[in-house]
């Protein structure tokens, strides 16, 4: 959807650009870990908007014009448009809404199972133990997103990946009525044209795709074709409320159904997956993450606070 949309002449975007979170975390007291002291820069920050004259208010002004400031540098050809697509900001959606009221936002919903499938063969090469974190992405996930889709669905739009790739230049239409632009013939037309330029995104569809495809909606299965990978599924898919499946379009009950279907007599790596199933199961019950991960070597190092 980032690259249809960035083929309109007045919408531009780059991968996922991330730049609100540290922004807006630095006004919570959790959440974050620094050497620094992140709960002693948390107060010091909060005594500092505190004295502005018009406290929070001058603060989120300021921030405002900041974010939009960059956005606008990005938008080289003065569209209209900068498209922020970062799948992590429903950590903060209600801080977005409140900085940006005259925003257009767009929910992209999609089968959570299916959404994990495509993580793990993105980013974990097959493997399970690649994206651990990403099973809280799934799971609280969707459920902040099903909130505030609810709180705040008078203001937005939502859509459904499977129903984006299969009936397109509808959905594409009701995208472009929604935000008060014409649907033209490029966007239809450059879509393979798109370069998100970053190292995240979506690397595999843009060397897949170079037109809208349903391919992707049955690629899930390829991944769980096994009896832990259907077990692994199944676990987690028990920790998403089927009432936030429902706010984005999907039944509990079937999901379950196709997830129990699945030909899962495949014999590769059987022990390899038995292994990541109960390695994961160990690190995420324990919060043993930060110690097998070698980017936060340094943590080890340090006082964090």
């Amino acid at each position: 959807m980032q690259r249809v949309l960035m083929s309109h002449e007045d919408i531009c975007s780059v991968a996922e650009p991330w730049v609100l979170l540290p922004q807006i975390y630095m006004l919570k007291s959790e959440g974050t870990l620094s050497e620094y002291s992140s709960r002693s820069s948390h107060e010091a920050i909060s005594d500092f908007i505190k004295n502005l004259p018009n406290g929070n208010q001058d603060y989120n002004s300021a921030l405002r014009n900041f974010i939009l400031e960059l956005y606008t540098k990005q938008c080289r050809l003065n569209e209209r448009y900068f498209l922020d697509k970062t799948p992590r900001y429903y950590l903060i959606i209600d801080e977005i809404v409140k900085l940006f009221p005259d925003a257009k936002f767009i929910f992209l919903f999609r089968n959570p199972i299916h959404v994990y499938a495509s993580m793990i063969s993105t980013w974990g090469e097959n493997r399970f133990r690649k994206v651990r974190s990403s099973q809280n992405d799934i799971a609280l996930g969707t459920k902040l997103l099903s909130k505030a889709y609810k709180k705040y669905n008078d203001i937005a739009i939502s859509v459904n990946y499977e129903s984006f790739v299969s009936n397109f230049e509808i959905e594409l239409k009701r995208i472009t009525d929604y935000l008060d632009l014409e649907l033209s013939q490029d966007v239809l037309n450059n879509f393979q044209k798109q370069d998100t330029k970053g190292s995240l995104g979506d690397p595999t569809g843009v060397k897949e795709y170079s037109n809208i495809s349903k391919d992707g909606i049955d690629k899930w299965k390829k991944v769980f074709n096994s009896r832990i990978r259907k077990k692994f599924a199944l676990k987690l898919l028990k920790n998403i409320n089927p009432e936030d499946l429902e706010v984005q379009g999907y039944n509990n009950g079937q999901i379950t159904k196709e997830i129990k279907a699945l030909n899962s007599k495949n014999p590769n790596y059987a022990f390899r997956d038995f292994l990541d199933y109960y390695f994961n199961s160990l690190i995420i019950k324990f919060n043993l993450n930060l110690y097998f991960n070698k980017k936060f070597a340094w943590v080890k190092r340090k006082f964090l606070s």
